[in-house]
């Protein structure tokens, strides 16, 4: 049942974060802005927690940004850590675009019922981030548009990535993403894929390209989400 997998993941974020009262302020701020629920926004800032603890290089980056909530909070956990990194958004903010035969039927028969659930504004998206969590403008880059337009022409500006969080639902989306931002991913970074047990043309794409790659890790967070680690090709 959703409202006892719901109270069994709050029993687990206060329980994580019982001794951290700044991240209980971060997740509870955030957690109205996303729908990732909250234990995929904990491990959002662990990821970033990580990055910071090992020192790798490199920006936060999100592909699917809806209201800013998931975006706001690893800004902010990266921030009070004094690491202040870029932040790269990326989302249409029109909805989702249509999925394809790759994506399955329950995709399509979604999209014909909920769509309208995904549009988000970028005006409530930076009132988010400048005003309430008061994120320095500077650090933030918001890129408008499909994937399919806005990544491939702004990955050469990204530079190093530390953190690749992509909520891309479909096939399409998240090939693209995992195919012009991977990449950049430093050795040691961190990537979140958080359709991947929930949509069927997500995690075909995922699979398809993590076979092209040395083998990784894939670690579940919840029903949804997965995360790994980008590690080094070994030498020939």
């Amino acid at each position: 049942m959703r409202w006892l997998r719901r109270l069994r993941e709050e029993i687990e974020v206060r329980l994580t974060t019982r001794r951290d009262p700044e991240l209980q302020r971060i997740l509870h701020s955030a957690g109205p802005y996303t729908m990732v629920g909250k234990r995929r926004l904990l491990n959002a800032c662990l990821a970033v927690a990580e990055v910071e603890r090992i020192g790798i290089a490199g920006a936060l980056v999100e592909c699917g940004v809806w209201r800013g909530g998931c975006a706001a909070a690893m800004a902010a956990e990266s921030e009070r850590r004094s690491a202040a990194r870029a932040l790269w958004l990326f989302d249409s903010f029109e909805g989702l675009p249509q999925p394809t035969v790759e994506d399955g039927t329950s995709a399509r028969e979604w999209m014909n019922d909920r769509e309208r659930h995904c549009i988000a504004e970028l005006r409530d998206v930076e009132r988010l981030l400048f005003e309430e969590f008061r994120i320095a403008r500077e650090r933030v880059h918001i890129r408008t548009g499909w994937f399919a337009d806005t990544i491939p022409v702004s990955a050469a500006e990204i530079g190093p990535i530390a953190v690749l969080r992509l909520d891309a639902d479909w096939y399409d989306s998240t090939r693209t993403c995992l195919e012009h931002l991977y990449p950049l991913v430093s050795d040691g970074g961190i990537v979140i894929i958080d359709d991947y047990g929930y949509w069927e043309g997500c995690r075909r794409a995922t699979d398809e390209f993590l076979r092209t790659l040395p083998p990784v890790e894939l670690t579940a967070i919840d029903g949804s989400g997965v995360f790994f680690r980008k590690t080094k090709p070994c030498a020939a």
